[in-house]
């Protein structure tokens, strides 16, 4: 499935062939004195683009936009400025000198890819193509995050798991707006993947903990993404694989762009050649999927967004039965999916002090899962809106303030038993980021929320202090409280959720990062409380439950380690990150408090990237390690006693450049665990038998993949 589902990817992977354009942007920055300023921040605007000048006041950075962009310098104590710039070029060189506005010159930095007290700054920033580029993630958003400290994969898991939180605990949010079911829907014991396209995003801000009070409802992590502004030209594309055809078409004129695509796959070829080792497929994967796309400009600062995604995909597949005690029994499941997303924002500058965003999402989605002949099926449709004021108050002082609203439908068919529930939120937000002094910079905020269906009011503040230190370093403190409502299987029976109240987390983040000459260190050390966690209140007899509370608790602990090098090696980028978690949990059936199944001790991984101009190609290596999940033995006299086998991973990839009738081609290649080493994730014992079990692996020991993507580009850009 997880093969099955990169196909796609790239429709989305090479949607934007132009990003291989690259343009180098340096020079340097003096005062009216003729001396150079270090440590002053160069952005591109509205890009994840930028540096800060080294001592000599010199900066350079590499940027794969296209079109016209602001270049901004800025450093506290002096006058802003700006130029506009036209992308791409070969090289461009700007010099700049500031003019003071007042004499204290060292203030905090923000610097790309630096701490502050945001959450920009605190989390790691990946471009679409940092993401798409990166070996062993198969093009998916959240495959490339697991290679970043703080975060990893949990065997055929689908979700996403940070610093010992649960799958759950993690909020994906769009323009401001969480998303419900961001990964493909998939049968169990089959890996999915994110289901929306790296290039629709500017960047992605993976906040491993104590994020802003603008967000809620998750209690471990926050994914943080931005779309696309105005695209530069029109433009077509069409990719092309064995296993999947698509097209899409974006028209641009000055103001306004329009566009959609389709794609629609098959993989009765693939099964045709590689035959999974966990499963037999008896249906092929057929999927067709199609967005449209609209963004206006209303001013020169203001723009309205929209984003539309819909998708129907079908499977089957046959599974060992683990529990029948008649050998050969296998348990045939198919599953029916059909998704829709909608997502609108507007977001404009009035006057030099005030910002407005107003943004709106709309989602469905419908599962259809039929074991053996027995249905199941499972939904949720939510509504959600959300208003954000910004107020610059002065150079030092930002203010931001806003209300947020859900609406949540599930729903559960079994049979003839139905279940369903609905909920509601209002959330409300206010949130200050203050220069305190120039050295010393700190976000204060506070959240609100009331839900419904557990009838209560929560509060929960937010802090977050960044010191500097010297010219390029920086150390940081956070703290927080964070609520979520217990999960939807918990509310469906009103017998069973009167009483609830919110789960709940408590942070503790201190960091320290040096960032200069596109180089980038970070060591964080963090702890989570967790307290009234769901758990399961044991009935008369054993593995029988007569109802559910908050009586559960936990903590997660460790340390996570980032390292990032584009400077060093001629054109090479590569970083490495480590994380240690010590973690223990109370909740659910644990009848212990124990390490979950879903972390792991010890978490590295290694990526490397490599470009070769004279054949105008990338290629691309991802090591990762894993030293093992805790598995559950019914049998075993220990709860959770047992660990999995380390997880290795060698892979690899390529992209090569070129032209097919004078038009833009990328083919692509890729290969996970090219060393075909055996993983296995842990084992599904049987009920009924004590010797017998299954072990739990990877569908394919190695998968591979090629596709191309052609772009057709137009001689006039920006007219029908």
């Amino acid at each position: 499935m997880k093969t099955i589902l990169r196909t796609l990817l790239l429709l989305w992977l090479f949607s934007l062939g132009s990003v291989w354009a690259q343009t180098v942007i340096q020079g340097n920055v003096t005062s009216q004195k003729k001396e150079t300023v270090p440590g002053v921040n160069v952005i591109l605007v509205d890009t994840y683009d930028g540096t800060t000048t080294d001592l000599d006041g010199n900066y350079s950075f590499t940027t794969y936009e296209e079109g016209s962009f602001v270049l901004q310098f800025s450093f506290i104590g002096f006058v802003p400025f700006s130029d506009t710039v036209q992308l791409p070029a070969d090289t461009l060189v700007i010099d700049v000198v500031l003019k003071e506005e007042f004499n204290e010159l060292r203030a905090v930095v923000v610097s790309a890819g630096a701490f502050e007290a945001s959450d920009e700054k605190r989390g790691v920033i990946l471009r679409p193509l940092d993401i798409v580029t990166t070996a062993g993630a198969s093009g998916d958003l959240y495959g490339a995050l697991t290679t970043l400290p703080g975060a990893t994969q949990v065997g055929n898991d689908d979700g996403f798991y940070v610093r010992g939180g649960s799958d759950y605990e993690t909020m994906t949010i769009i323009d401001g707006i969480p998303v419900q079911n961001p990964f493909f829907s998939t049968v169990p014991d089959l890996p999915s993947r994110g289901r929306f396209a790296p290039f629709l995003f500017k960047g992605t801000v993976f906040s491993t903990g104590g994020y802003s009070a603008e967000y809620g409802q998750a209690l471990s992590s926050a994914i943080i993404l931005t779309t696309q502004d105005m695209p530069d030209a029109s433009a077509s594309g069409i990719n092309l694989s064995p296993i999947f055809a698509s097209g899409f078409h974006t028209q641009a004129w000055k103001n306004t762009a329009i566009g959609g695509g389709l794609n629609y796959t098959n993989l009765y070829l693939f099964n045709a050649l590689f035959q999974p080792q966990t499963y037999e497929n008896i249906k092929d994967v057929q999927a067709l999927s199609g967005n449209v796309y609209f963004r206006q400009k209303t001013s020169q600062t203001g723009i309205i967004k929209l984003y539309g995604q819909f998708e129907g995909s079908g499977l089957g597949v046959r599974f060992p039965n683990v529990d029948s005690l008649e050998e050969g029994v296998k348990d045939d499941i198919f599953i029916f999916n059909r998704y829709n997303y909608l997502n609108i924002s507007y977001r404009e500058l009035f006057g030099n002090k005030w910002t407005l965003n107003v943004a709106a999402g709309w989602s469905e989605n419908n599962d259809s899962l039929t074991i053996n002949g027995f249905n199941v099926s499972r939904g949720d449709e939510s509504l959600q809106a959300k208003t954000t004021l910004t107020y610059q108050a002065s150079e030092k002082v930002r203010v931001k303030a806003g209300t947020e609203v859900w609406n949540i439908y599930n729903f559960q068919e079994a049979g003839s038993d139905v279940f369903d529930v609905t909920w509601n939120m209002v959330a409300n937000f206010a949130e200050a980021d203050v220069f305190i002094t120039n050295d010393l910079a700190g976000r204060i905020g506070v959240r609100h929320e009331y839900v419904d269906i557990v009838g209560e009011h929560n509060v929960a503040p937010r802090i977050s202090l960044a010191y500097k230190l010297g010219k390029n370093g920086q150390v940081g403190l956070a703290y927080g409280e964070f609520y979520q409502t217990p999960q939807r299987q918990f509310l469906y029976d009103p017998t069973l959720s009167e009483g609830l109240v919110y789960e709940r987390a408590t942070h503790y983040i201190a960091n320290y990062q040096v960032s200069a000459n596109d180089r980038t260190f970070r060591v964080e050390l963090y702890h989570k409380d967790y307290k009234d966690l769901i758990s399961f209140v044991p009935g008369p007899f054993q593995g029988v439950f007569n109802s559910i509370d908050n009586s559960g608790f936990g903590y997660a602990r460790g340390i996570d380690v980032f390292f990032r090098d584009r400077k060093t090696l001629d054109n090479t980028d590569y970083w490495i990150s480590y994380s240690y978690l010590d973690t223990r949990r109370r909740f659910l059936d644990y009848p212990v408090e124990t390490q979950p199944t879903f972390a792991a001790d010890h978490v590295m991984s290694v990526v490397y990237k490599y470009y070769i101009g004279a054949i105008s190609t990338q290629v691309g290596a991802t090591y990762r390690f894993i030293s093992g999940w805790p598995v559950y033995n019914p049998y075993d006299d220990v709860f959770l006693s047992e660990i999995s086998p380390a997880f290795h991973d060698l892979s690899i990839n390529a992209s090569y450049l070129t032209r097919i009738k004078d038009q833009f081609t990328v083919i692509f290649a890729s290969v996970n665990n090219v060393l075909g080493l055996e993983q296995i994730f842990g084992k599904t014992f049987s009920i009924e038998d004590p010797g017998v079990f299954v072990e739990q692996r990877p569908p394919l020991v190695t998968s591979f993949f090629l596709g191309m993507f052609i772009n057709i580009s137009y001689p006039n850009q920006n007219t029908p």
